[in-house]
């Protein structure tokens, strides 16, 4: 049995909904077709009182775009102790993947699939670096929930001439597995400190890339041949030295490996200053930045730099990162802390980045992410909202209407 189809059109109404344009509508009114098309977007005064309507208390939104997350590492839910900073993370996910058979795998991405759908989910940027999530994912589609974009990462330090060889064995069977599978899957770099020069190049020219960027305290001095993430990408290459130091630095390196013309999300950026956001900025036509900020403080007690994007009118998304960093895949959940942590942030911002910033970042905004005619986006109902202030309260939560 399918969901998200009706056997009737249905309005609905709320004190605020998400407009087209980003800010929120008083009083607003959506329409929907059968098929889950919306019909139109207007406002009343007495929608309380509206005939066939559904009333419901809180804000409208279109269905969420989770812009970053690894869907295959739900088993890991609780396995991780918090703020452990990213090298003994690393470690902690290296030692216990495979304490886990294949099935619990399976079936825990099954499980959380479907929680974000429930929770008002509409799409997801996956990463993967086997077939573990594609079930789930293929599950989805076939009873028409979560569309799924999947990024096939793959990372290393081979040499040079190691470097295309090792490309195609990491990429080529995910690729393959997708197009049996009929999922849309891209390649992408994990980031800007593990993957060899010539490497990282050959990616370059994959249509969309998800990269891990600026993340964690302990990146910050990986340029200048010192901390744990340095001495650890050096040791995996068996003591050579990383052949990309001389770019200088994180943002530089981006820029010097990637055509203007790259599609990019770069995922975290919590150590991103403001020169690194100016020289990304300046450099490509099209690149979303992804806050994940409860995954930040899971593991670095860190916080992503919100209000400087905001200010900067960058294009951001929110993401969950994965049950290895975090304690659910809600983006309420990072709605809510990023309001609580920016109360400078308008609360639109906000919401405009969970929904339409995630559905531009991942090509999935000519049909969802904004109460367009003509768009299916689903719909949810944001409660727990204190009207007064337009703020969330702790009890705040998404539920899926449509």
């Amino acid at each position: 049995m399918k969901n998200n189809t009706s056997t009737a059109s249905r309005n609905l109404a709320a004190p605020y909904l998400l407009s087209p344009d980003g800010k929120l509508l008083r009083n607003g009114v959506i329409h929907f077709a059968a098929d889950g098309t919306v019909a139109g977007v207007e406002t009343c005064d007495h929608i309380d009182s509206l005939p066939q309507t559904e009333y419901h208390n809180g804000i409208l939104l279109p269905g969420m775009t989770n812009a970053h997350c690894h869907l295959e590492l739900s088993f890991f839910k609780g396995a991780i102790p918090q703020h452990v900073g990213m090298v003994r993370f690393i470690e902690h996910v290296v030692s216990k993947r495979n304490d886990y058979s294949r099935d619990e795998q399976i079936a825990r991405a099954i499980e959380e699939d479907r929680l974000m759908w429930h929770e008002g989910i509409q799409a997801v940027g996956d990463i993967s670096n086997d077939t573990t999530s594609f079930p789930a994912k293929v599950l989805a589609r076939d009873e028409n929930r979560t569309r799924y974009h999947t990024f096939a990462e793959y990372f290393g330090v081979p040499t040079p001439d190691q470097a295309e060889a090792f490309y195609h064995r990491s990429v080529d069977p995910l690729l393959e597995a997708a197009a049996r599978d009929g999922l849309t899957i891209t390649p992408t770099q994990h980031s800007t400190y593990f993957v060899s020069d010539r490497l990282f190049r050959l990616g370059a020219d994959s249509p969309l890339m998800s990269i891990h960027f600026m993340e964690t305290p302990s990146e910050v001095d990986f340029f200048e041949r010192r901390g744990g993430i340095y001495d650890m990408v050096k040791a995996s290459s068996g003591g050579r030295e990383p052949d990309f130091l001389a770019y200088g630095g994180h943002a530089e390196r981006l820029v010097g490996s990637l055509p203007r013309t790259a599609r990019l999300l770069l995922i975290h950026n919590a150590q991103m200053q403001r020169k690194d956001m100016e020289l990304i900025l300046d450099h490509f036509d099209d690149v979303t930045f992804v806050l994940c900020p409860r995954s930040n403080y899971y593991i670095d007690a860190d916080f992503p730099p919100a209000q400087m994007l905001f200010e900067a009118g960058a294009r951001v998304a929110l993401g969950t990162d994965s049950l290895s960093s975090n304690t659910s895949l809600s983006l309420a959940e990072e709605i809510k802390w990023l309001a609580a942590h920016n109360p400078a942030l308008p609360l639109e911002t906000i919401l405009q980045w969970a929904t339409l910033g995630g559905a531009h970042a991942l090509r999935f905004d000519d049909e969802i992410g904004s109460f367009e005619t003509g768009k299916r986006p689903g719909a949810v109902l944001l409660s727990g909202v204190d009207f007064t202030t337009m703020t969330l309260t702790p009890e705040a939560r998404a539920t899926r209407l449509l």
